[in-house]
């Protein structure tokens, strides 16, 4: 895994890990300048950066990121912030309790189980990927359906040298996803921010309630998985700072 840092160390920090298919710099680069008053580091998952290799474990990245917060933060965390799979990762980090953040950013965790629909959503996710790499269109009815409606945001974002291993590896961690019971010993803030065109993270931001009662939930109009982030990301950390300045 790799860490990208910017900024003095000295300021409060935030740590982003980006989401599923894409990259750090894809997901985050926009929004660097705006963030200039803060030490910001860009976790790159495995699999996800020409640094590394296949993602084998996301538990196995989680632990680094621990890791990176206790060795080169003294444990303590101003801000963790994740989007979509990287949500998933934030909740799994401030579930286990072993450092310390004092506020959470979420973007379209995706926290509900999928059962059944593991498998074939795997296989359809690889198989789109599979398309993309071929220079093969994916139906647009697919991309409403899943992603929002018009919304191109992930396609733009995504990382062309993923592999059919490493999506399989992620999938298997986000859609067999548990939340900790340790989660409700969680003393910082949550805000969860999810597009009204999304799915699946209205029900992961309910199901997150019932653990940590007082999180924020932020309903964004007519956006679709990832297109508050890339399509509007001066906006975005606008509303990112007003949450950490509060």
């Amino acid at each position: 895994m790799n860490f990208r840092c910017f900024g003095d160390k000295s300021k409060q920090s935030i740590l982003f890990i980006h989401g599923m298919a894409s990259t750090a710099m894809l997901c985050y680069e926009p929004i660097l300048a705006p963030l200039s008053d803060y030490y910001v580091i860009l976790a790159e998952v495995d699999g996800h950066s020409p640094q590394s290799g296949d993602l084998v474990s996301v538990e196995k990245n989680c632990d680094e990121i621990e890791n990176y917060i206790t060795t080169h933060l003294s444990g303590h965390l101003y801000c963790l912030s994740g989007f979509s799979m990287g949500a998933t990762m934030a909740v799994e980090i401030i579930g286990r309790g072993n450092v310390h953040v004092e506020k959470t950013h979420l973007d379209a965790a995706f926290l509900v189980k999928m059962g059944l629909l593991s498998k074939p959503y795997t296989f359809l996710f690889c198989k789109a990927i599979k398309r993309i790499h071929n220079k093969k269109p994916i139906p647009q009815f697919m991309l409403d359906a899943v992603m929002g409606k018009d919304n191109n945001s992930i396609m733009e974002m995504l990382y062309p040298a993923i592999t059919q291993e490493t999506i399989r590896n992620a999938c298997a961690f986000v859609y067999a996803y548990h939340i900790p019971e340790k989660i409700r010993d969680y003393k910082g803030s949550v805000l969860f921010w999810r597009g009204s065109n999304e799915r699946y993270p209205q029900k992961s931001a309910a199901l997150l309630k019932r653990y940590l009662p007082d999180l924020t939930d932020v309903e964004i109009e007519n956006m679709g998985h990832g297109q508050y982030l890339h399509e509007h990301s001066d906006r975005y950390a606008e509303d990112l700072i007003r949450y950490l300045e509060s």
